[in-house]
């Protein structure tokens, strides 16, 4: 190798080592000098449609992307008993990188670990006419790892999220989704958030219930006692197994909550195979509550 090649391959081999330290020190800079924790919280604040506050940590981070780091995210209100919707006890935040320069904030992802959400202390946002209004934001990757979902407080009524993602999230736009709750189901598909309806349509669902595969559709009507509606489809069913698994599902309405999920659950599965107490039917419509109305 020629003497001015090889010049030229140290200088590459330089500016590469001291590009991710420049990018460190802009991002640092910016974050020390500019107020970083409360432009995020409002950046965070206008994603998820409700006040945030970072009252931990909070560092800034190079991996996987740019972005930062921290503890005690809380979404909704201010940490303390009975006040706030939802809190996380990590967050990670990816940040677009060119905005920076211009010292603006754009969200690329968020990661959230280990925290709850109470759906019950949920409350619209009030516009500028006066009525209430939901402001869903526009999320390009969200993931929550390990979330306790809060359905009733006073019964301490919960479920566990191992975890739950959505990709490309937006109002009136299919999202695609997965989620996994322990000792209960995995499912995955695309969402669709109606607030015009107050209701959110799930399609192209593939779930899994103790190892039984269904497929189809469903919705979740948000009023004042949510209902869970679904029609799907099995190849083999069996019926124990159901049962054993969600003790709740023959019951719907406010005494739901008394006997565990507090939602009035409606489904008609479609089986080719139905299995029960050792009997076996097949070519068998399986109903649960009152007949879906999803359209």
């Amino acid at each position: 190798m020629c003497l001015p090649t090889l010049k030229r391959t140290v200088i590459l081999v330089v500016v590469l080592l001291l590009l991710p330290v420049g990018l460190y020190w802009l991002a640092d800079a910016w974050l020390e000098s500019s107020g970083g924790r409360q432009i995020l919280e409002k950046e965070l604040g206008a994603r998820f449609g409700m006040s945030v506050s970072l009252e931990g940590e909070f560092d800034l981070m190079l991996l996987p992307d740019i972005g930062v780091s921290g503890t005690n995210l809380v979404i909704g209100g201010e940490a303390g008993p009975g006040s706030f919707f939802a809190d996380s006890r990590e967050f990670e935040v990816s940040v677009a990188l060119k905005p920076l320069f211009h010292r603006q904030v754009v969200v690329e992802w968020i990661r959230l670990t280990g925290g709850h959400v109470y759906p019950g202390r949920y409350s619209r946002v009030v516009d500028k006419t006066g009525t209430t209004a939901t402001l869903l934001p526009e999320i390009r990757e969200l993931d929550l790892r390990d979330f306790q979902i809060v359905l009733d407080e006073d019964l301490a009524s919960s479920l566990r999220v191992k975890t739950l993602a959505v990709r490309d999230f937006a109002e009136r736009r299919q999202a695609g989704f997965s989620v996994d709750v322990e000792d209960l189901v995995a499912v995955h598909g695309w969402l669709l958030w109606d607030t015009a309806q107050s209701k959110i349509q799930f399609g192209d669902v593939h779930l899994d219930m103790a190892g039984q595969m269904l497929n189809g559709r469903a919705c979740l009507l948000l009023g004042e006692t949510p209902a869970l509606h679904a029609e799907l489809e099995a190849g083999a069913f069996d019926v124990d197994v159901l049962r054993n698994s969600l003790p709740a599902m023959g019951q719907s309405g406010p005494g739901a909550m008394e006997g565990g999920l507090p939602l009035d659950i409606r489904a008609r599965i479609t089986v080719d195979e139905l299995r029960s107490s050792g009997v076996i039917a097949r070519g068998v419509e399986l109903s649960l509550g009152q007949a879906p109305a999803c359209d």
